[in-house]
Formats: structure tokens, sequence, C-alpha cells
């Protein structure tokens, strides 16, 4: 079919690109340029949007730039569409994609396919010139997020008749997010991360809606058409037509590592996706006729959904802007549970194709140095010996950096009495960029030939520490008063987004506890660690207007029972607010030295097992209360198995009530009056 307005299309699209706004001309810093460069990388994906290797990126190239690409696909195979046949399909795709501005990407793509196969009748079909041409806008959230969104409008072809061509177009919207760690403030690394999530409004059953109304008319019409299926669309035109019957929502997302062997860029890339159908349309699909046909997606379920992985590999050689793709898909589902809704997924698909990254921006201005007095043939050279050492301190730092600005030489390593020598300098003044890990980077001057001492100021190594004080349910509670002890004491206040943050902590172990008198105790462990952010949320609980915990002469009485799964230890969340009550109790009242835990259980089951069951819970809240701020060694913890029941086994309610754990107090110190049971 032809598409005579394609070329001047894409011709316009390209125009709107060399006319686009040219950025500022001023002399770019170092971090600016490293991140154009790291733009101009970016190529087209195989559908035209710009991407990795299928899946597309929230963000595009620079603005004012376009890029060309030219991507091929193919398969050979045998027993896919039906038991003994040979199949082969090839596609090529040109795309083309344009940033215009800062936040708006235009793309457009043409394909042409071609399938395959000897048991089907006709054998080859092809489509010409599908077209997809789409709008993709994004924004740079931080210098390593990008989120942003596309709309796409597909035309197919591949029938001759215009009206099937026109119902069979389809579109769709997608959201895009991207991860560049190249770019992040504190984790920097060369990997890129890409997550797509596309509904796709899918019509291209219309385009072969005629074909089947045809056959289903030579075959006399005498079976009900929600009956009849011999009409229908085989798997292998399916799969030539590109025919679903379904909507998709389509999950996608990759990892790109962008590297580099020398001046070559190598990115190596990794990618999944799959579609779920969605059925719009409401197709009634007839129980299968035969054993070789075809099911239905009812019958399948996700057997049948289309799900690829996709490894390949983008070479980016010296000449900037060009880059070749090795690829490779592999299909996971859908190859071989073929539904009538759905066209059969490739078993793979080889994928080699080429792409130009256009940069017509001019380049920046050359300023011309001054013409320089005339110099002797040869320059002087010296060498510049050096040391560094703490500031202050004048001890030696070794393993320090120390890179000669405006040289072309490798940055120099201190020995273990911080010293270095270079060689092969020019004589006159140099600048010096000294770096450690521990220090703060610092720049010193040096003439050549001569000695330098360098001094550098320790960095601080304290972490940052950020309290959360929530809820149960996760709601921010404000004005909660914490108190921070380890290595040092600090006392904070939670502010109305429930948040209290420490900026300098020494490296080690702290505890956060909550102990104003209209909130239940909560008492956390943290670990700071060097020169890094934690997060702790402490969940607070006020104090109930009918506690759950009564403190008597002898024991500490619960008017609910601790709840654990059926035949486990294990503490159900229900019993939270209970326990942190119990906690409450023997945190306030120190004068409780000695507490035995008891585990009871009723007279059901093995006794032995009983015995062993009882002991565990009984451990089991030791630890949990122990985790809580209750200081270990003031509790025991013992399990009595069905040896002391309430009441007797005999009645559901009896057994409830012999199922339980018990508080009582061994120890306690003559610090307040007996509590009168």
């Amino acid at each position: 079919m032809r598409r005579s307005w394609i070329l001047p299309c894409l011709g316009t699209i390209v125009a709107w690109a060399c006319a686009a706004p040219i950025h500022a001309q001023s002399d770019p810093t170092p971090a600016v340029e490293a991140h154009e460069a790291q733009l101009t990388e970016v190529q087209n994906s195989f559908s035209g949007p710009t991407g990795g290797i299928r899946i597309v990126d929230a963000a595009s190239g620079p603005k004012g730039t376009f890029r060309l690409a030219l991507n091929t696909e193919f398969f050979v195979t045998s027993d896919y569409f039906v038991p003994t046949d040979r199949a082969q399909h090839f596609a090529g795709n040109l795309s083309l994609s344009v940033t215009p501005s800062e936040f708006l990407e235009v793309f457009a793509s043409a394909e042409v396919t071609s399938a395959w196969d000897d048991s089907n009748d006709p054998m080859l079909i092809q489509r010409v010139a599908d077209v997809l041409l789409g709008l993709k806008g994004f924004y740079r959230a931080k210098p390593w997020l990008a989120v942003g969104g596309d709309a796409s409008l597909a035309f197919l072809s591949g029938v001759s008749s215009p009206n099937a061509r026109l119902r069979a177009t389809s579109f769709g919207f997608r959201g895009n997010l991207a991860f560049d760690f190249r770019e992040h403030e504190r984790h920097a690394a060369p990997i890129l991360l890409r997550v797509n999530a596309q509904y796709w409004f899918d019509n291209s059953a219309n385009l072969t809606a005629d074909i089947e109304d045809q056959r289903y008319a030579a075959f006399g019409g005498d079976v009900p058409r929600s009956e009849e299926t011999r009409h229908l669309l085989t798997a292998f035109e399916r799969f030539a037509y590109g025919v679903n019957r379904t909507d998709f929502v389509r999950l996608a997302t990759g990892l790109e590592a962008p590297l580099k062997a020398r001046k070559v860029g190598l990115h190596p890339m990794l990618e999944w996706r799959w579609g779920i159908p969605i059925d719009r349309r409401g197709f009634q699909c007839a129980p299968a006729a035969g054993a070789n046909d075809d099911r239905c997606l009812s019958d399948e379920g996700v057997k049948a959904f289309p799900m690829e992985l996709s490894i390949g590999l983008r070479i980016l050689p010296p000449p900037r802007g060009l880059a070749f793709t090795v690829a490779a898909d592999v299909g996971l589902t859908g190859t071989r549970h073929f539904v009538r809704e759905l066209a059969p997924t490739a078993p793979y698909n080889i994928i080699l194709g080429v792409a130009y990254a256009f940069d017509p921006r001019p380049a920046p201005p050359i300023v011309s140095a001054p013409a320089a007095e005339p110099v002797a043939d040869s320059v002087p050279m010296g060498q510049l010996r050096g040391r560094v050492v703490v500031e202050g301190s004048e001890s030696p730092v070794s393993g320090a950096f120390v890179g000669i600005i405006g040289q072309d030489v490798s940055p120099l390593h201190t020995d273990t009495d911080g010293r270095f020598v270079t060689y092969g300098l020019p004589e006159g003044e140099v600048l010096l960029d000294v770096s450690h890990p521990d220090f703060i980077r610092t720049r010193c001057s040096a003439a050549v030939p001569s000695e330098v001492e360098c001094r550098l100021v320790p960095a601080s190594r304290d972490g940052q520490l950020r309290v959360v004080t929530v809820d149960r349910a996760g709601n921010p509670v404000s004005k909660v008063p914490i108190t921070l002890r380890g290595p040092s004491e600090h006392s904070l206040i939670s502010d109305e987004s429930g948040s209290a943050q420490v900026d300098a902590l020494a490296a080690g172990t702290y505890t956060a506890h909550v102990e104003d008198p209209i909130y239940l105790i909560t008492v956390a462990a943290v670990e700071i660690h060097e020169r890094r952010e934690t997060t702790l949320q402490l969940r607070v609980l006020r104090k109930p207007s009918r506690p759950g915990v009564i403190l008597k002469n002898k024991q500490i009485a619960l008017r609910r029972q601790i709840s654990f799964a059926t035949g486990s230890d294990e503490i159900l969340p229900n019993s939270e607010p209970l326990l942190l009550e119990v906690a409450d109790v023997l945190i306030r009242n120190p004068d409780l030295e000695l507490v035995e835990i008891q585990g009871h259980t009723d007279n059901r089951g093995d006794r032995a097992l009983n015995m062993r069951l009882s002991q565990q819970r009984a451990e089991s809240v030791k630890r949990w209360l122990t985790q809580h701020g209750v200081e270990e060694d003031r509790l025991t913890a013992r399990g009595f198995g069905p040896t002391r029941p309430l009441a007797p086994n005999i009645t559901q309610q009896n057994r409830a009530r012999n199922r339980r754990v018990q508080f009582r107090i061994v120890r306690r110190a003559e610090l307040t009056a007996a509590a009168s049971r």
C-alpha cells in the first residue's frame, strides 16, 4: 500500500528540529559538558521514540537534536504455527525522533514486514509501511530522575480496503519513568533503569474483518457464526497481519549499563515486557473444533499472554552520534499456547540496527588565545616533590590523589609517608588538585622545580538520622518528644509531618525513646553509619482510656489475651498494642526487678508438644519485650503447658481461658507501696 504522505511528514519534522531554539553559547562547565555528552548518546528504540531496544525512555536528547534509525528483525524456525511447518519472519523499521524543546519529543516510524509459512495458503503475507506517529512529554524531576508520558497512533497496512485500514487504526497512552544513576548525588553508578506502563487501544481486528466475512459466506452459513471457526484467521495469519481482538495493558522494565572501552561506548541492555489482554470488544470465542485448533483465551489464560525478554548491546564508535545495535528477543509466553484472540508471540527475534543522532546546533565559539611571545624551541622541564599532611597535626596522608590541573598527566598517589614525586613538568607555576575520601578536597599551588606541602582538613564522618513518628495506621504524629541515647544524647520533638532530624551523629548504636506521659513508652534501636542518612520509624500509641494492663501486687494482669498464630509462637499483629502496654508498665516501674512470663495451653493435643509450645510462646513474648526496651535480665520465660488450667477443659470457652500468657512478679524492690490485688 502506498503512503505518499510519509516522506513529506518526516521532512517537516526534521525541518522543525533544525529550526528549534538553539542553546545559549556561553562557555559550558565541565559538569554540563559531561551531561550533554551523555544526552547525545540517546538513540531511538525499535518503534521510534528514544529508549533502549524496545523500551521507551522517559526523557530525550538535547533540545534541537534529532535521530534517525534503521532496525531489522528476523527469525527462521520450524514446528511453530503447526507441526512440521517451516516459518520465516522479517521486518525493517525506519524511525525518526526529534527534540524541539526541553520537554517534548516527536517521533515517527514506518515498518515493512514479511512473514512466510509453508503450511498456510497464502504462504507469504507482506505489510508495507505500517506507520506510527507520536508525541512524548517529559520532565526532569531530579538530575537522575525523569518522568513523562507519550501518546501514539498506529496506521496499519496489509489489505487493500481503505475503510478496513482506517477502522484498524490503533492508539495508546503510556507513562514512563527513567532513573539515570550516573547523575545520582550520593550513589553514582553507570546504570539506567527504565519503566513503562501503557494502555493500547488495539483495533487491528478490523483490518481482516472483511476477509473473515468473505470466508464465512463461502461456507454457506450453515453453522451459526458464534459456533463456526473455519472462517477465522489462522495463527500464522494473525501473526503476519499483527491482529489482536483485545486491548492491552503493556508493562515493561529494562536496565542499560552505559560503559566505555577506550573511546568506544558499550551499552549492554536487558529488558522485560508483558502484555495483559483486556477484552474491550467482547469477542465471543467458539470452542475448539479439533485437537490442533486454536483455543480461547479463557482456556489458556496467562500462558497465552505475550511476554518477552530482550538482551542486547548498543555500540557507540568514535564518530559522535553513530550507534549500532545487536540484540535478541526471546518469547517467554504466548509462543506455543495460541488463542484466537491474540497474535502469537515470536519464539525469538534477531535484531540488527544502525542509528545516527544529529546535532545541528552550532559549536560554542572558540576564543583565540592572545599571541604568545616567541619562545625557545625547547621548554625547560623539571620535577615536583611534595608531601600531603593533615591540617594542624602534620600527620602524613597516604593514598591521597594528586592531580595537576591543566597538565595531561595521570593523577599521583601519596605513599605511606604522604609523599609524591612527578617528572617532566614545564618549569613555572602549577596548581594541584588534592583529594582523599576521608578529607575535604583542596587545591594548592607550587612552582616547578621545587618541593611543596599540601594540607588536608578531615571531612566529617558523622551520620544523619531522621526519626518519623506515626500512629497504628501510619499517619504522622506531631509534637512527640523523643530522647536519643547512644554515643551521644539528643532531645527531639517531631514536627507537623511527624519528622525529627539530627544532622551530626557519631557512628554507633542508638536507642530512641518516647517516654511522654500521654503515650505508651516506645523504644527502638538504630544503627548509625558514617556519612550515611538513616531513617527510623517509631510507632507511637496514646495511652488507652481503659487500660488493658493492670499492675497488681504479685502480677501484671491482662484484660485480654495475647494472640498467637495457630500451633505457633508467632505473635499476631493485633496484640502489639497490648504488649506495648506491658512494656510501658515494666519500663515505668523499675522496682519490678524480676518478672516471670508464663505460657499456658489447654489439654488438647500431645502433652509434650503443648509443653514445648507454651515455652516457645513465653520466650517469644520475652524476646518482643526485650526488643522494645525492657532489660533482658528482668524477665524469665517458663512454659507450663496444660498443667495449670484456670477452668476445666470441658467447654470451648474454658479452653480459651486456659490458653494464656501470664506475668508473675517474682521479685520487687521496696520502692513503691504495694498495689492492691
